[in-house]
């Protein structure tokens, strides 16, 4: 295979037979990870063993009716395949170093790209770091800060809302988090955030460039980095925050360890959910992240209007924690 580009996501140093506009050229030096792009063809046939799936995707979820499998995992005989029904396969080698797709015909480039960075490249960095979340992150001035919650909760629009106002980002779906010298440290993925066209409009100006996400959603790529500015480097990991139901007002609730525990959980990427020794490893990180990062429920109302009022309250929270950390 040529591979003839070559990136950086969360670290991760990736070559490429195929262009990735979303992500910014790198010279890497010993590639970690493969990514080929096959012909069109149909689904490949075999007698796969079918061990979990996904329902629903993110970005699936209105247009496609809810509920019905997003994507299957699947054991080969050298690693697994990821099937999304309505778009291809993906191979990946038994220890993610290779990738593979045979996308469906007709299915767009864009679509092969976004299925590759957004859904495949997570499940392949939790074979290599403690924690992948699924949350949104940004960088403050009193360290990251993460948004974690169910799809459609509002994590990309309470991020892209910070960063539009001073806050750096560092993910806006995949949050890579290393344990280092006693802490935690937050990775950067890649510059951009995936938007609901009324939330663009909402919080964008009107002459803001974005950029199709896939063909199966009506959702806009923001990768301006002069509007919304990225972080190039990790940074210490201060708070979680799982968004909660929406309310009237504005509320701030400290999680039990045990409450933050299966919330982190629930929210970790994991290739293979019955791999024994991986699950083990990964509850013993999480276990030492909810020992270490206070998490806790936000509740808010969901209202564009009333996002400087989230904002503000959060910050005030962080100040508050950081005047109380050094009296």
């Amino acid at each position: 295979m040529s591979l003839t580009h070559a990136y950086r996501i969360c670290d991760l140093a990736l070559a490429s037979n195929i262009p990735l506009p979303e992500l910014t050229p790198a010279k890497v030096f010993a590639v970690e990870c493969r990514f080929e792009l096959l012909p069109p063809g149909n689904p490949s046939p075999g007698n796969f063993v079918w061990f979990h799936h996904w329902t629903s995707g993110e970005d699936n979820e209105e247009e496609e009716g809810g509920k019905e499998a997003w994507v299957h995992f699947a054991r080969t005989g050298d690693g697994y395949l990821l099937r999304f029904p309505s778009c291809g396969d993906f191979f990946l080698s038994a220890d993610a170093e290779k990738i593979q797709c045979r996308p469906l015909p007709g299915i767009p480039e864009v679509t092969v790209r976004h299925l590759f960075l957004d859904q495949v490249i997570p499940l392949v960095l939790s074979r290599r770091e403690p924690i992948v979340l699924h949350a949104s992150a940004v960088l403050t001035a009193h360290g990251v800060i993460a948004f974690a919650g169910k799809s459609g909760q509002g994590k990309s629009t309470l991020a892209a809302s910070f960063v539009q106002k001073g806050c750096a980002l560092i993910s806006d779906d995949c949050l890579v988090l290393r344990a280092e010298h006693g802490s935690w440290t937050a990775l950067p993925s890649y510059p951009g955030v995936r938007l609901w066209p009324s939330t663009a409009e909402e919080l964008l100006r009107e002459d803001t460039h974005t950029a199709d996400v896939a063909h199966y959603t009506i959702k806009r790529r923001v990768s301006d980095t002069d509007l919304l500015p990225f972080a190039n480097s990790p940074a210490p990991m201060r708070k979680l925050f799982f968004l909660a139901d929406d309310t009237s007002a504005v509320s701030i609730e400290r999680l039990s360890p045990g409450r933050a525990f299966w919330a982190l959980v629930e929210r970790a990427y994991n290739l293979d959910i019955q791999d024994a020794a991986f699950l083990r490893s990964q509850f013993e990180a999480v276990g030492q992240l909810t020992a270490d990062v206070p998490a806790y429920a936000i509740h808010y109302p969901r209202e564009f209007a009333l996002l400087p009022a989230v904002r503000e309250t959060i910050l005030k929270h962080l100040e508050e924690d950081r005047d109380h950390d050094t009296e």
